[in-house]
């Protein structure tokens, strides 16, 4: 089984109790490998991952696959912010959903990267606007902590568009984000022809309760 962790900050305080969530291939969450129903007043968490080595410990590459991606998430719990941490398996191709979450604040934390060369990690402390991402291998782990949720939701839909990280030579990190790519290069040879999000997940699941409000949020003329 691949490493999962979760750990959580109560109101003010910052004691960190480690624990530990159920998380599988495909859509995790609330926590079925599918998008069904939703349930309530929950949320939805949308989104893609493109890692390019761009030279990084003398490697060249990109990985759409073997990603566990982080999401920090403030909601509120008997009357009390809690800070909760949740990680999931991207799908083979980098996309990733997680269904029927709680209702609150959420962001990208980090990703992990299981690769041929070994296994590394890339975070965010959050702890002001713009804060740099950074790169680490071996298990390093990151605490849950900082000020900054990026993304809002609309229709109960976190959109975290396509996250591309070129790690370069130097273990400098350049983060980009898109919500649909045509041909777009980066920092390697390779272009990137992705659409939006919402698309992708309405052709995958034409049934799901979620699709109408999906489509919803497609732009017009898309």
């Amino acid at each position: 089984m691949r490493s999962v962790f979760s750990k959580i900050v109560t109101g003010a305080t910052a004691a960190l109790i480690a624990g530990s969530i159920v998380a599988t291939s495909g859509c995790g969450g609330g926590l079925s490998t599918v998008l069904t129903e939703p349930e309530g007043d929950s949320m939805l968490l949308i989104g893609s991952c493109i890692v390019e080595n761009v030279g990084w410990r003398n490697r060249q590459e990109f990985y759409t696959d073997n990603i566990e991606v982080s999401f920090m998430a403030d909601i509120e719990v008997k009357g009390k912010v809690a800070r909760k941490s949740y990680t999931i398996w991207a799908q083979d191709d980098g996309y990733f959903c997680v269904e029927n979450m709680p209702n609150g604040k959420y962001t990208l934390k980090g990703i992990r990267i299981f690769s041929p060369g070994g296994e590394w990690t890339i975070w965010n402390e959050l702890r002001m606007p713009n804060e740099r991402w950074m790169v680490a291998g071996g298990g390093h782990y990151y605490s849950f902590t900082g000020e900054y949720f990026h993304f809002s939701p609309l229709l109960n839909v976190y959109n975290f568009g396509h996250n591309i990280f070129s790690v370069l030579p130097g273990g400098d990190v350049r983060y980009y984000n898109r919500y649909r790519m045509n041909n777009e290069m980066f920092h390697l040879a390779d272009s990137y022809t992705r659409g939006f999000v919402e698309q992708y997940f309405i052709d995958k699941y034409p049934d799901s309760g979620w699709t109408p409000i999906l489509k919803q949020l497609l732009p017009e003329g898309r």
